[in-house]
């Protein structure tokens, strides 16, 4: 019996430290081997090379990169010989044994570089280093703004951000405005090297574009202005709302913008504080959600999942063509959006951003344990994006503006990764707590079936180490806002501010995304960071929304 046990724990520490290897070689990284290598003269290839070679070696890459470059028309070059943007595509044998793929942009230098324009790189941090530093910091700021500017310098010529600018800017034609995050050097980047890896990959002829939202008659309820009775809301709601919101703000120091709606009807969309200017912030103030970002790639997922190209419990090896078939390491779907994919972190790897996130995922996957244990995080949602990119065609920042954003009506929303980085107005956010509320549909167009908007709903999770653990569903949880009082913990409807049948998602920046379907009542707020008391003040706030609804 003692030899049995002692088998199954060296098996274990085996494949503990196997997975702590794996998870080592995807965090290593591929540059170019001399400062300046991103942006280069032709005819002076650059070579690239791993930051670690040594522990490369050691994780067990013994393997040679094969480097192939494509220029800005997809087409390749046995070295990158011209001016403009270059695509190199790099390949081998991960250590365990899957493919390992990897691009990176460079840029060579035509020899009259933007016309002999040469841009004044110097920062400028109007608010450093602000009243409360101290005599030391202040009387240094000179000097510290010469380092800024020196750092600024070298992250543009002498990283790979500074190549994807370059080729952007001199690809660009202008505006006559201010360019939008869409329109951005980055953004066009990303569908470089989307149309690169389905160009490789023979993914070109399993395009299949989203169909545009259908229209609804009668249309759903879209926000709008009206009474308080028509809200269904006492006399006295937005007065009290707002007046606890002023009280909030003056005491933290921290401004933010709710909008309460219901029935559709806006029961107050104001701003509140002032910004680090001392400006008083606009009903306009745009905030990272952080988290609230899950929910919004849940949404865009749904379409997906409404027009069949794909099902929930699908694995990814359905879209991922190097994904092993019929394996267990590989998570489905579901898995990714209700933390069971094995996965851990957010953003990490660069998330949606990196061309080839979904390879670095599989050079780990041997070790992967989907549905082994709940385990909150951000990789499997930026691997539904990914997935997404290929089934549509398009990078995924374009995904969420075509396909969400500009059917909405929305502003310029920047979005830097699937699960943690979305930037959104109150009024944005509102939109899409009334999407929820209208279970898929606003307006005149209704963008899922109320038969997709159920498979959104929270489920209870169930994984091997410990059976039930939470209910969540794609991209949203149910939410439970106590009265004062109640025990902590409880689920009974004498106890919740508002309907059990509350939807939400959290975020690390304080902003709230509210949605109680029963009373058709939504509660955005956006704002930069929590600040203090601020447990305190959200539930002052929640109960007196509560107290102000009609039944």
């Amino acid at each position: 019996m003692f030899r049995q046990y002692a088998i199954v724990f060296l098996a274990v520490c085996s494949f503990v430290a196997q997975a702590s290897e794996r998870q080592q070689f995807q965090a290593q990284e591929l540059i170019a081997a001399k400062p300046g290598g991103w942006i280069f003269k032709p005819g002076e290839t650059p070579r690239i090379i791993w930051r670690d070679a040594d522990e490369v070696r050691r994780l067990g890459f013994n393997g040679e990169l094969r480097v192939r470059w494509f220029d800005a028309n997809l087409k390749e070059n046995a070295a990158p010989n011209q001016p403009g943007r270059w695509l190199a595509w790099i390949e081998g044998a991960a250590p365990n044994g899957t493919p390992f793929r990897r691009a990176l942009t460079f840029y060579g230098l035509p020899n009259n570089f933007m016309g002999g324009y040469v841009p004044d790189l110097t920062a400028s941090l109007p608010h450093f280093p602000g009243t409360n530093a101290p005599p030391v910091v202040r009387e240094h700021q000179a000097e510290l703004i010469r380092m800024a500017t020196d750092v600024m310098q070298r992250a543009v010529l002498e990283s790979e951000k500074g190549a994807i600018l370059i080729a952007g800017l001199t690809e660009a034609k202008p505006l006559g405005r201010p360019a939008r995050f869409i329109e951005s050097c980055a953004v066009m980047n990303d569908d470089y090297h989307l149309a690169l890896k389905l160009k490789m990959q023979g993914l070109e002829k399993q395009i299949r574009p989203l169909q545009p939202p259908r229209r609804r008659d009668p249309p759903a309820a879209a926000l709008r202005s009206g009474s308080l009775r028509e809200a269904g809301m006492s006399d006295d709601a937005k007065a009290k709302i707002d007046g606890v919101c002023r009280e909030w703000a003056k005491d933290t120091g921290e401004p933010f913008v709710i909008l309460v709606a219901r029935n559709g009807v806006i029961v107050s969309h104001e701003a509140f504080g002032e910004d680090a200017a001392g400006k008083p912030v606009t009903r306009d103030y745009r905030c990272w959600v952080a988290s609230i970002t899950k929910t919004i790639t849940g949404i865009l997922f749904s379409r997906f999942l409404d027009q069949g190209l794909v099902g929930l419990d699908d694995s990814l090896s359905v879209v991922f063509p190097d994904y092993p078939k019929n394996n267990p390491r590989v998570p489905t779907f579901r898995q990714c959006f209700n933390h069971t994919s094995g996965l851990g972190g957010h953003g990490d790897f660069g998330g949606m951003r990196n061309p080839h996130f979904e390879n670095v995922i599989l050079n780990a996957i041997d070790v992967n344990e989907p549905g082994a244990k709940y385990a909150y995080s951000g990789a499997g949602f930026e691997l539904a994006i990914k997935a997404m990119e290929i089934l549509a065609g398009k990078s995924a920042v374009r995904l969420y503006d075509e396909y969400l954003f500009q059917p909405l009506g929305f502003g310029d929303v920047p979005i830097g990764n699937a699960s943690s980085d979305g930037e959104f107005t109150a009024m944005e956010l509102g939109v899409l707590a009334q999407w929820v509320a209208n279970r898929g549909s606003y307006a005149e167009w209704e963008f899922i079936a109320p038969e997709t908007f159920e498979k959104l709903m929270p489920e209870p999770v169930r994984v091997a180490d410990r059976g039930y653990t939470e209910d969540e569903g794609i991209g949203i949880h149910w939410v439970h806002h106590l009265k004062p009082g109640a025990k902590r913990g409880a689920k009974r409807p004498e106890d919740l501010l508002f309907s059990p049948r509350t939807l939400g998602h959290g975020s690390f920046s304080g902003c709230m995304f509210v949605v109680d379907l029963d009373q058709q009542l939504v509660i955005t707020q956006v704002r930069k960071q929590s600040a203090l008391r601020s447990g305190e003040w959200s539930a002052r706030f929640l109960q007196t929304i509560a107290a102000a609804t009609k039944p």
